[in-house]
C-alpha cells in the first residue's frame, strides 16, 4: 500500500530580501480530513441539489469502471452510499462508494486502483477502516472509499442508506438537519463532525445503531489530531484539501520563493503530492508535524506549520520549530504575523501538559521573516555563520526563539546544539 508517512520538505534558510517566507532545516509537507460520507475537496458552504435520477446511472457507470481495476484482486462488493444513494433525497452532487473488502485485502485492492486506474491514496484522513481513494476523473464528482468489511464505521454507512430508503418519513427529518447546515456555511473540517451527529442520531433514534457500537463509531470516526478552522480578523487556516493544489503549485512553483531553498520550484505534480502529503499527516499518531493552509476572502494566500519536538527535561520540554510561506502579491500585509500567531495560539491550546519553547530560523538576508519574527516578540537567540550548504553556496543562520510557556529556569545545553540535529532529538 502506499505510504501514508510524512516526507521531509527540507529547506534551506535563505530568502531573497524581503522574501516572506522562512522554515526550519527539516520541515514538512504536511497538512486534512473526510468524513464516513464523502467530502475531501468540496468548499462549503455545501451545494445542495434536489434528488437526480442520474446519481444512480452514474453509480452503475462508475462501478462497472472499478470493476475493470479490479478483476484480478478480491474484494465483496461495490456500494453506492452517501446522500445520492437515497432515492427522492437532495444532495450534493457526488457520488459516494464504498469498495468493500477483507481486511487482509485492502492492500491489494488500494494497489490496484493505483497501478490500473492512477488513483491517488490519501490514507483514513481519521476515519478508521475507509481508505480514501481520489479518481483524477472528477466527472461527475466522486469520492471511493476502500472500506473493511464488518466493522462499525462501514456497517453503519450501510444501514443508513437502507435506513434512509424504506422510511420516508426520517428522510424528511435527515433532508432537513443537511439543509440546515449547508445554509449555514460551515466549513468542510467542522461539518464532518456535524454531518457525523446527525449520523449517529438517526440511527440511535431508530434502533439501528446498537448502543455498544456509540463509542466506537466516535472514537474511530475522528482524529484527535485533526484541527478545525481557526478565524482570525481577516484569515482562516484549515487542514490542506485536495482542492489546494494549484493554489499550492501558485504559491511555491515562482524562482524567487525557491531561490534559497534546497529544491527548485515545485512542478504541478510535487505540489499535488505535497497537498495530499499534509492531508495523510492527519493519520500520524501522536502528530508531530502542523501545516496549514491559510484562506483569505476565500482564496489561499499561504502556508503557516510547525514540528514538534519533544525534549526530556525537568521538566518536559515541547519545542515547535515555524515556518510560513506567502504569496508576494499577499506580503506587506500583516497576513503572515496574523496567520502565524493563530498558529502559535492553535499550538499551545492543544499542548497543555508541557513548557514551550518556539523557534523560527531563518537566513539573515530575509529581512521580511526577521521583522515577522520580532513583531511576535521573538529574540535573537543564534547567529551561525556558513551554517549550510545550499543549491552550491553557503549561507548564513538566524534563530529566532520565544519560550511561549516556562514554569522552570530551563537548562541551556541543548540550546547550541545546530537545529539540523536537535531535530532528531526524541
Amino acid at each position: 500500500m502506499p505510504s501514508t508517512g510524512v516526507t521531509a520538505d527540507q529547506k534551506c534558510r535563505g530568502q531573497p530580501e524581503g522574501q516572506l517566507q522562512a522554515g526550519p532545516l527539516t520541515s514538512s509537507p504536511h497538512a486534512p480530513p473526510v468524513l464516513l460520507f464523502a467530502l475531501s475537496d468540496f468548499k462549503m458552504p455545501v451545494k445542495v441539489e434536489p434528488y437526480n435520477h442520474e446519481w444512480a446511472q452514474h453509480f452503475q457507470d462508475l462501478k462497472v469502471r472499478l470493476e475493470s481495476f479490479l478483476e484480478s484482486v478480491s474484494y465483496i462488493s461495490i456500494e453506492h452510499v452517501g446522500i445520492t444513494s437515497v432515492p427522492g433525497l437532495a444532495a450534493k452532487p457526488t457520488i459516494d462508494i464504498d469498495i468493500i473488502v477483507a481486511r487482509a485485502d485492502v492492500k491489494g485492492v488500494v494497489d490496484a486502483l493505483v497501478v490500473r486506474g492512477g488513483f491517488d491514496y490519501l490514507g483514513v484522513l481519521g476515519i478508521a477502516n475507509h481508505h480514501l481513494m481520489r479518481d483524477p476523473d472528477q466527472s461527475p464528482r466522486r469520492n471511493i472509499y476502500v472500506c473493511v468489511a464488518g466493522v462499525a464505521e462501514t456497517r453503519d454507512n450501510l444501514t443508513l442508506r437502507d435506513t434512509l430508503c424504506s422510511r420516508p418519513d426520517l428522510r424528511a427529518e435527515y433532508a432537513k438537519a443537511r439543509f440546515d447546515l449547508a445554509v449555514k456555511g460551515i466549513n468542510d473540517v467542522d461539518a464532518i463532525e456535524v454531518k457525523s451527529e446527525i449520523v449517529r442520531e438517526t440511527l440511535r433514534i431508530f434502533g439501528k445503531l446498537a448502543l455498544e457500537d456509540l463509542d466506537t463509531f466516535a472514537k474511530a470516526e475522528f482524529s484527535e489530531e485533526r484541527w478545525g478552522e481557526i478565524k482570525t480578523g481577516r484569515l482562516s487556516l484549515r487542514e490542506f484539501e485536495a482542492r489546494d493544489v494549484d493554489a499550492y503549485y501558485e504559491l511555491e512553483s515562482n524562482k524567487a520563493n525557491a531561490r534559497f531553498q534546497d529544491w527548485e520550484p515545485r512542478t504541478r505534480d510535487e505540489a499535488r503530492e505535497l497537498v495530499f502529503a499534509n492531508m495523510r499527516n492527519i493519520d500520524v499518531n501522536p502528530r508531530t508535524i502542523w501545516e496549514l493552509a491559510v484562506d483569505y476572502e476565500g482564496r489561499m494566500i499561504g502556508r503557516v506549520g510547525a514540528a514538534l519536538t519533544h525534549i526530556e527535561l525537568d521538566p518536559p520540554l515541547d519545542l515547535f520549530n515555524l515556518w510560513f510561506s506567502f504569496l508576494p502579491s499577499m506580503q506587506g500585509k500583516g497576513y503572515a504575523t496574523e496567520a502565524v500567531k493563530a498558529l502559535i495560539g492553535g499550538l499551545l491550546e492543544r499542548h497543555l501538559e508541557h513548557d514551550v519553547e518556539l523557534s523560527i530560523e531563518c537566513d539573515p538576508r530575509n529581512t521580511g521573516s526577521r521583522k515577522l519574527a520580532e513583531r511576535l516578540g521573538f529574540a535573537r537567540a543564534k547567529y551561525e555563520k556558513r551554517a549550510w550548504e545550499c543549491k552550491g553556496e553557503w549561507v548564513d543562520s538566524m534563530m529566532y526563539r520565544q519560550m511561549a510557556r516556562d514554569s522552570h529556569d530551563r537548562p541551556v545545553w541543548w540550546r547550541d546544539i545546530p537545529l539540523s540535529k536537535r531535530c532528531g532529538l526524541r
